[in-house]
């Protein structure tokens, strides 16, 4: 018996396929061996990070918008919440820890 989602967020995420092209599949895997070989871990998060923000929002906007509507407020605020979780990465790079 399937389930029935009144949440509109619940049945956003529920029954979805992901397909990333195998190029930034290589890339991203290249990136993070290189990353983990020298030794830079931090640098690696960020790169994760900034692979996994790229690809919410290019598999996603569609859906974003049919979610949203046509306004521009919900791109706004995915990129400017994204922009601050990336400086706060960085700031948290130069803690010493």
């Amino acid at each position: 018996m399937p389930m029935d989602f009144q949440d509109p967020l619940s049945s956003f995420l529920s029954d979805k396929a992901l397909s990333v092209p195998l190029s930034q599949v290589i890339l991203f895997t290249l990136f993070m061996t290189l990353c983990l070989l020298f030794g830079r871990h931090k640098l690696g998060l960020m790169i994760s990070y900034a692979f996994v923000f790229f690809w919410g929002f290019v598999f996603n906007r569609t859906y974003f918008i049919d979610l949203l509507g046509n306004t521009n407020s919900g791109l706004y605020a995915y990129t400017l919440f994204g922009f601050f979780m990336a400086v706060l990465a960085v700031v948290g790079m130069f803690q010493r820890g």
